[in-house]
């Protein structure tokens, strides 16, 4: 596997601080900067955020991290962490869909129930994908994935209406909701989380103290207990990752089988990266 780090830095303090023709401006304000994870210049990166943010600025206003995978890796795994890439807005909510936040958590806003079926402006999901995602974590797939689906006898997912919300009001659309129906898959604590690749939020501010929320981001490749894995083609972790607030909500990492990587490859479906999930033991963990 090689990994890179990709920032988004302001154009006048790259000027300032990085070495000449590093990076790529996106704008005349903005530049793209992507290292091996390894590189030096990653952690020198690092010194100046820190040093910024101790002003309460910021160097890189982004940073996020790519993962890419051989194709025996890929082929060899028995889990995949599935990485939409295809997003959208407005959300549902936006549009009339409903959820009980009386039943989500009362510290970290995460799990509230959707409680009625998803209503968008479907006109709004990207062109040309298979799978997608509303700013809020809903997940809507396209007719000719679900029918592989079915085909196929893919198992852990519910696959239910989305409404496009027209001037009539509500009504049927090609597009269905992905809902994991399989038994939670439980996170371990060797998958990695915080803010950003230099601040792993030590003082867990974004950490639910009833155990919901792993943390703002996934810093780290995915971990998951073997023993949890019911052996379903679908799943998602036990532990939310994100924060609740306006828009936005918490969402589990979205988990697939081989047989479902096998699947998607043959049908050349969109929307989507794949990073290889690490399957762990407990007794392993205790011995380490």
């Amino acid at each position: 596997m090689r990994e890179t780090v990709e920032f988004r830095i302001d154009e006048g303090l790259a000027q300032k601080f990085l070495e000449p023709g590093l990076g790529t401006p996106l704008s005349e304000t903005l530049r793209r900067v992507v290292l091996p994870i390894n590189d030096k210049r990653v952690q020198w990166i690092g010194e100046i955020q820190r040093e910024h943010r101790k002003r309460g600025e910021f160097f890189f206003i982004y940073s996020t991290r790519h993962r890419y995978y051989s194709k025996e890796e890929l082929e060899t795994a028995e889990l995949l962490n599935l990485v939409i890439r295809a997003y959208f807005e407005p959300p549902g909510e936006d549009f009339g869909t409903e959820y009980d936040e009386s039943a989500a958590c009362t510290r970290c806003g995460a799990a509230a129930p959707q409680v009625s079926n998803l209503i968008l402006n479907t006109r709004r999901i990207p062109k040309g994908k298979d799978i997608a995602q509303t700013i809020a974590g809903e997940i809507v797939v396209s007719p000719r994935l679900v029918k592989a689906c079915r085909e196929h006898g893919l198992r852990g997912a519910d696959f239910r209406p989305v409404m496009h919300l027209s001037r009539k009001g509500p009504e049927p659309s090609e597009w269905s909701q992905l809902v994991i129906t399989s038994k939670p898959l439980k996170l371990s604590a060797r998958t990695v989380s915080g803010v950003n690749l230099f601040d792993l939020d030590k003082e867990n501010r974004y950490r639910c103290p009833k155990g919901h929320m792993a943390g703002l981001n996934q810093i780290s490749e995915l971990y998951v207990h073997r023993e949890s894995w019911d052996g379903s083609d679908w799943g998602r972790t036990d532990k939310y990752f994100g924060v609740r607030g306006a828009d936005l909500r918490p969402e589990p990492r979205l988990l697939i089988s081989q047989k479902l990587r096998q699947v998607l490859v043959g049908m050349k479906a969109k929307g989507f990266e794949l990073e290889v999930a690490h399957l762990v033991k407990r007794a392993a963990l205790r011995s380490a």
